[in-house]
């Protein structure tokens, strides 16, 4: 007799060695009726952060293989990436208003990570953005090729399709404006272990530069 539950009971892997799932599902439903080892709403809203951290995690790094197919797990969890991206780099953009010395030490800060980039002229954030953003782009277009290219562009199904090209191409020139964009040497003191720690004794806000007599300036991009 066939069943209704989500997995077999027993299921031969891709060795042929038997898994029992029986266990897997009792825990899925342990979790499901209860709240889990922190109760209430703060446990819910932390188990969310976490989940939330873990699929941004999970956007490229463990996956077994590379397939290009329409399935949209690929397209969430890069878009959850990149709208934590966009936030972070939001924030980043408000050092704008406390001068040239906190901004351009800004920029330079994500340009001494430059050696976490594996020989490469950027930083591992930069490329993991880099490969979140193919990830995204690749799936949207493989998703609209398969399910809404037949689709009138009243129908609305489209919309998703040419809002993703505007922004595309927002990105591209964004980018050869801000990161590849000819710029003057800014001349800047850079603390010497990337963040200025002693700021916080200061009781100013400049992580990013140092004003110590005598310090060696760098040129840094304008």
């Amino acid at each position: 007799a066939s069943g209704g539950a989500a997995a077999p009971l027993l299921d031969k892997g891709a060795h042929g060695k038997a898994r029992d799932w029986s266990k897997n599902e009792k825990n899925r439903q342990m979790r499901m009726q209860g709240e889990g080892r922190i109760h209430g709403w703060f446990g819910a809203l932390c188990y969310m952060v976490l989940g939330f951290m873990k699929e941004i995690l999970f956007t490229i790094v463990p996956q077994k293989n590379i397939t290009l197919s329409n399935d949209r797990v690929g397209l969430t969890r890069s878009a959850m990436f990149l709208f934590i991206f966009i936030i972070i780099h939001a924030v980043g953009n408000l050092h704008v208003f406390l001068g040239p010395d906190d901004f351009n030490g800004y920029g330079y800060f994500y340009v001494r990570l430059y050696w976490t980039g594996f020989g490469l002229q950027a930083n591992i954030v930069e490329e993991y953005i880099l490969l979140a953003a193919l990830l995204h782009v690749f799936v949207a277009l493989k998703r609209t090729w398969d399910i809404s290219i037949n689709y009138t562009v009243a129908s609305g199904k489209l919309n998703l399709a040419f809002s993703g090209i505007t922004l595309l191409t927002f990105m591209m020139i964004h980018l050869f404006q801000f990161r590849f964009g000819e710029t003057k040497p800014f001349m800047l003191c850079p603390p010497p272990y990337l963040i200025n720690l002693a700021t916080i004794l200061e009781l100013r806000l400049n992580l990013f530069w140092v004003h110590d007599e005598g310090c060696k300036a760098v040129p840094v991009r304008d």
